[in-house]
């Protein structure tokens, strides 16, 4: 299978609601702070700049009044203005230049504002503080006033604002972000139910429906998806109806034909060698036909759901020395670790046990042990056998119908239906079965069972 390329597509449908939601928040927030930001800026420059305009206007209007005194000099009449902290004055008077303070002269001007001599209003830097340049002519001779009003503070509130959209847009985007997991939420919902109905389903449970979600965009699909469901409940139905008629209708004459083969059998001293071999043949054959009719009804209950007793809680150490017992096994071969009780059909458990020892003993070489442990709340039980294992791509395939695995392990007269039969039985349980290399060579096959809640000990009540 191609690997998936990192991306867009590799966030998955809810990643993408997500990023999408954050994305366009945060291209929002952008857009609106940039906006905001640049508005305000022009805003406020122009409000400083006309501030700063006024206030030298109303200063050259001083100074023209003074100057026009014989008697006053320009030092003097500087130093009778009043300007804000931080404003510095420099005046051009008669070709000669006056500042306010010795930190500021004319080589300190920007180049070509020092000779324009005409009303402007440009920001320079001085000592490495933004400040803003006002020239107002004086007089018609060519004195000029050149104020200084400081930017600082324009900047420092600036750079508040600044700050505080960055802010406002993060947390924008992270509200966007917010918004898109709950959206996603509440778009992935209807699949989040579809894909766990589909789950309960698949585990077996045909009757699970999908509720009404109520959403008019949704009931097309709940609808679609639950008439798919009972057509396919209604064809299984059908399959295992006919499945279990044919087998049922196959006993009447199987069992008339074991009649006849065990009355022949009574007089096969009475027959030729080549007839009592055919009967010997005829006699392996019913047998085996026999068997693989039982498993077929087995396996029909079982897809059925039609069990022969009631669950009930069973210890499987008691279960598992039961059935070697019954088979006529050794119970050495039984190793408990931790003992586990479980709500299973005792019946039908006990013939999963035996179909996978009777498999061990036919297919794998013989039967070697039994381990239960425990793991967690799931019990855990162990068939090991001694035979040359199963190829990796065989180990699934072998608990379908009709199916053997290819390789080492030898034929036996099986019915093809044990491996397929322990399977559903063990779905219909909750379960499942496995089959992996036995450690020192040969095969296991690992039953896991669900322990019931009401056992927290590992015994349960």
């Amino acid at each position: 299978m191609p690997l998936r390329r990192p991306g867009w597509g590799s966030l998955g449908l809810r990643g993408r609601v997500i990023a999408s939601f954050a994305i366009g928040a945060a291209l929002v927030s952008l857009v609106l702070a940039v906006s905001v930001f640049t508005i305000s800026r022009s805003y406020m420059v122009g409000q400083r700049e006309h501030s700063a305009q006024r206030q030298a206007d109303t200063h050259a209007e001083f100074l023209r009044n003074l100057l026009d005194n014989p008697d006053s000099s320009a030092p003097a009449v500087l130093g009778a203005l009043d300007p804000p902290v931080d404003t510095f004055l420099l005046l051009r008077y008669r070709g000669d230049w006056f500042g306010s303070t010795p930190d500021v002269g004319p080589d300190q001007l920007p180049a070509g504002l020092a000779a324009a001599g005409s009303a402007s209003t440009v920001p320079v830097d001085l000592n490495g503080q933004p400040y803003l340049a006002v020239t107002t002519p004086v007089s018609d001779r060519g004195d000029t006033l050149y104020e200084f009003a400081p930017l600082t503070e324009l900047q420092a509130t600036l750079g508040v604002l600044r700050i505080a959209l960055a802010a406002c847009a993060l947390t924008a985007t992270c509200g966007g972000a917010l918004l898109g997991l709950w959206a996603a939420r509440r778009v992935l919902t209807p699949l989040s139910q579809l894909a766990g109905t589909t789950a309960t389903i698949a585990s077996g449970e045909l009757g699970t429906r999908l509720p009404d979600t109520g959403d008019p965009d949704l009931a097309t699909l709940v609808a679609s998806f639950n008439t798919m469901v009972d057509s396919l409940e209604h064809r299984i139905e059908r399959e295992r109806r006919f499945f279990g008629d044919v087998s049922h209708e196959l006993r009447t004459p199987l069992t008339t034909l074991t009649t006849s083969v065990e009355v022949l059998g009574r007089h096969a001293h009475e027959l030729p060698d080549r007839s009592r071999r055919a009967l010997s043949l005829i006699t392996a054959e019913l047998d085996h036909l026999r068997r693989l009719l039982d498993d077929l009804l087995a396996l029909a209950r079982t897809e059925a759901g039609l069990h022969q007793d009631d669950p009930e809680l069973v210890s499987l150490r008691e279960l598992v020395t039961h059935t070697l017992i019954d088979s006529q096994r050794h119970t050495d071969l039984l190793t408990v670790e931790s003992d586990s009780i479980v709500r299973v059909h005792k019946r039908a458990l006990e013939r999963v046990f035996l179909n996978l020892m009777n498999n061990a003993d036919q297919h794998g070489g013989g039967l070697v042990g039994i381990g239960v442990q425990r793991d967690g709340q799931t019990a855990v039980i162990d068939f090991d056998d001694t035979g040359p294992g199963i190829a990796h791509a065989d180990r699934e395939r072998i608990f379908e119908r009709f199916t053997t695995a290819q390789g080492g392990r030898k034929a036996a007269a099986g019915t093809g239906l044990g491996l397929a039969l322990v399977a559903e039985t063990l779905t219909a349980h909750h379960g499942r079965v496995r089959c992996t290399d036995r450690p020192g060579g040969g095969t296991r096959f690992t039953v896991t069972l669900p322990i019931p809640p009401a056992d927290p000990g590992g015994h349960g009540s």
